[in-house]
């Protein structure tokens, strides 16, 4: 006998969305949690009770997220949610397991912070190395038989009717409503489970807080306080988000309960939770903060900022600091000191100085999907004899462009990340700036050139194989691919020709030209006029042409008297569109809007967009939008 888990099929339009989500998340899950554990036991400062705990507590939040996210995406990827009786109750048994050790390990790491705040001299003699192993062992063990006698109990009642449980993960309530016969006694030993290890800790949780709470507000010093509220709140943080979901789904496990509103509340205690605690146990914590970055620098210090030497041959730049990160780097000599830097320094992310390592992690995820993701709708449009059309063509340079794209930018940014040292020569940083909007240029073409092959394919069907035939195609590309290289080979000789003075800091993540513009010294009204007419030209003209071929195409589209007609017409197009939203609605703000000076940090974020997040969903939403690359790629996966 088997089970069949629904998990996300009643939304199988994204399923790959999905799977490209959750595989993120639980890379970011084992990298982040994984790295607190380093840290917390190479790290002689971090020798501690309370990092013993936390150690601890992030091995056990690997363990738990491993039990259900790997099936789940199995299942998204084969779109089969079998699952044989012994498999679902072994992950019955494990999540509860590791859900009650976490129940009870929280309460360890409560009872550790109230005797550090409220019997600090007794600290260090009642939590000793041996209690704390003996606490901890208690935790991982002590739910060990209960949980196993609720699992036996629950896959020995009779299961008839349906077998498809409608969750992710083989979970107590709805395995228990397929059961047949009277589950009465096994509802309430479900209560008494979940009172025993939900409710009777959160209690002793609230009452251990309760008499901190009171005991720091006692203290006469506000920076007394301040520290002592600041090494709970992180564990107050996951307590309430971890508590909260679970009392909601195991303290309400009637047939009547919402099963939409029961995997949405699961995903935040079995996904969610577990990719929140890394970021809200480094952030909220100094200590974490300092061992990761001697961890990660081997030194005790970081130095954002070493702007000590003059980057200028005749003008030195004011000093930057940590909390002056949009300083006013306008301020220009006078005419007659212009000088011409050697070197400039890319700000990136350096106004939020404790997320570097996270950021380095997150972008390193992404690039690593973007290259996966791109990589693998490049090689199935070649290797696929199904895909050998002018749309999948298209689509495959289309794909192998955007791994150039963001290989012009992403690896800088990580290395910059990695090392702290954000210079870059004028070489290099011309360079990029060349390269990104060559590739970008390509990339307005390539998507207007798709909506052209879509026009022909849907509004003169018949003509197409003449028209857009393997001639016609190479040629649309090559052009794609030369068309803007004299305009923007022209255009970054010409910024780069203007004399640089004052600060040399670039207030983004790569060489883009209107933060580069901004340090121009002198008359730079040319270089804006020049900065729009190419704007018109690459990115106006080509989404004018591409609203103009889709409003043919839905006029088209709109007289097919067949509505499966309409729908399969409308699914050829619908994720080109949705690229092209993405892309041209984000660099339009950016390049028309040049002279903003106080938006730099909103240009960054509308930067990531069009550089960063629009290559990363690109292959999910080309391969979860067509059936033929769904097909090919499930081809490519069972080979």
């Amino acid at each position: 006998m088997e089970f069949v888990l629904l998990g996300f099929s009643d939304i199988p339009n994204i399923q790959w969305i999905l799977f490209g989500i959750f595989l993120v998340i639980y890379l970011t899950i084992l990298m982040c949690n994984s790295i607190i554990i380093l840290i917390t036991k190479t790290d002689p400062d971090l020798q501690t009770p309370m990092y013993f705990f936390l150690s601890n507590f992030s091995f056990l939040e690997i363990c738990y997220v491993t039990v259900t996210i790997p099936r789940m995406l199995m299942d998204l990827v084969s779109q089969k949610g079998n699952i044989s009786l012994l498999a679902c109750a072994t992950q019955m048994s494990f999540v509860l397991m590791l859900g009650g050790s976490e129940c009870l390990l929280l309460t360890v790491m409560a009872y550790d912070r109230y005797m550090a705040i409220c019997n600090p001299l007794h600290y260090t003699v009642v939590m000793n190395q041996k209690v704390c192993v003996q606490m901890v062992t208690a935790s991982w063990v002590s739910g060990v038989p209960v949980v196993i006698g609720q699992t036996w109990q629950i896959f020995s009642l009779p299961f008839c009717g349906s077998n498809t449980i409608n969750h992710f993960f083989c979970d107590l309530p709805p395995v228990l409503k397929l059961a047949c016969g009277d589950t009465f006694v096994n509802e309430i030993v479900v209560y008494v489970v979940a009172v025993v290890f939900i409710t009777v800790p959160f209690l002793l949780i609230v009452a251990s807080y309760g008499k901190i709470i009171s005991n720091i507000l006692k203290l006469s010093s506000a920076r007394g306080k301040a520290k002592a509220f600041s090494t709970c709140s992180s564990h107050l943080i996951v307590v309430i988000l971890f508590y909260g979901t679970a009392t909601i789904t195991y303290l309400q496990p009637k047939p009547n309960q919402s099963e939409g509103i029961g995997k949405l509340i699961s995903l935040f205690y079995t996904v969610l939770i577990p990719t929140l605690n890394p970021i809200i146990y480094t952030l909220r914590n100094k200590d974490i903060v300092v061992a990761l970055k001697k961890l990660l620098t081997k030194s005790l210090r970081v130095q954002f900022y070493d702007m000590s030497s003059a980057y200028c041959i005749e003008c030195s730049p004011p000093k930057v600091t940590s909390s002056s990160a949009t300083m006013k780097h306008q301020e220009k000599p006078p005419e007659g000191n212009w000088t011409k830097p050697m070197e400039f320094v890319l700000l990136d992310f350096a106004e939020v100085p404790h997320l570097q390592w996270f950021l380095f992690g997150l972008f390193l995820i992404i690039y690593v999907m973007i290259l996966i993701g791109n990589g693998t709708v490049f090689l199935i449009t070649k290797l696929d004899p199904a895909l050998q059309t002018p749309m999948y063509f298209l689509l495959g340079n289309f794909s192998f462009l955007e791994i150039c794209y963001v290989s012009v930018i992403l690896p800088r940014m990580l290395t910059n990340l990695w090392t702290q040292r954000r210079r870059i020569s004028l070489v290099a940083c011309a360079a990029q700036m060349c390269f990104f909007l060559m590739l970008g240029a390509t990339e307005c073409f390539l998507l207007a050139v798709m909506a052209y092959d879509r026009y022909v394919a849907i509004c003169h069907p018949l003509h197409y194989p003449l028209v857009m035939n393997r001639k016609v195609c190479v040629l649309l590309v090559a052009g794609s691919w030369m068309g803007g290289i004299p305009i923007q080979m022209g255009q970054t000789v010409q910024i780069f020709s203007l004399p640089f003075c004052g600060s040399n800091l670039i207030n983004h993540f790569f060489c883009d030209i209107p933060p580069v513009l901004k340090l121009a010294c002198g008359n730079t009204a040319v270089n804006k006029t020049m900065v729009y007419i190419a704007a018109v030209l690459l990115l106006t003209v080509p989404s004018l042409w591409i609203l103009v071929s889709y409003g043919k195409i839905i006029l088209t589209i709109l007289k097919l008297p067949s509505a499966t007609s309409r729908a399969k017409a409308f699914s050829t197009c619908s994720s080109h569109l949705i690229v092209v939203t993405l892309f041209f609605g984000s660099a339009t703000i950016t390049y028309f809007s040049p002279k903003s000076q106080d938006l730099a940090g909103t240009n960054k974020v509308l930067s990531l967009f069009y550089t960063i997040a629009t290559p990363l969903f690109n292959p999910m939403v080309y391969s979860l939008r067509n059936k033929d690359v769904v097909k090919a790629l499930k081809k490519l996966l069972c080979k």
